[in-house]
């Protein structure tokens, strides 16, 4: 039996992925940053990255959804500020970024299970 279910993990991500869709469309909510941010995906990747810190691609993989926060942090200040003209590079950067954290998921998955 496979020790992680990256399955799941994906699902999680692309859940995750559609939460940002949905936050960078609507209006700030109190706590719609919180709810994007706490997240079942953010502890998988913690648990992953608990047990096994010395793989390069863990390591990786825990900076790939901490740079997820951070740039969903970015655009909550934005908005917060009433700025309405979100920089293009700023959502290029977070699909890259879910790319990424993607592949990475997937060479975990070879290298883990």
């Amino acid at each position: 039996m496979s020790k992680y279910d990256f399955e799941s993990t994906n699902a999680m991500l692309d859940s995750l992925k559609k939460s940002f869709d949905s936050f960078l469309k609507e209006d700030v909510a109190v706590n719609s940053f919180d709810k994007i941010t706490e997240t079942d995906f953010g502890k998988e990747v913690a648990r992953i990255f608990n047990q096994h810190s010395d793989n390069h691609n863990a390591k990786n993989l825990d900076f790939q959804y901490k740079k997820i926060v951070h740039i969903a942090n970015d655009i909550q200040h934005l908005k917060l500020a009433n700025d309405a003209t979100l920089p293009d590079w700023l959502e290029e950067e977070l699909e890259a970024v879910f790319k990424k954290t993607k592949g990475l998921l997937t060479i975990l998955k070879e290298e883990l299970n």
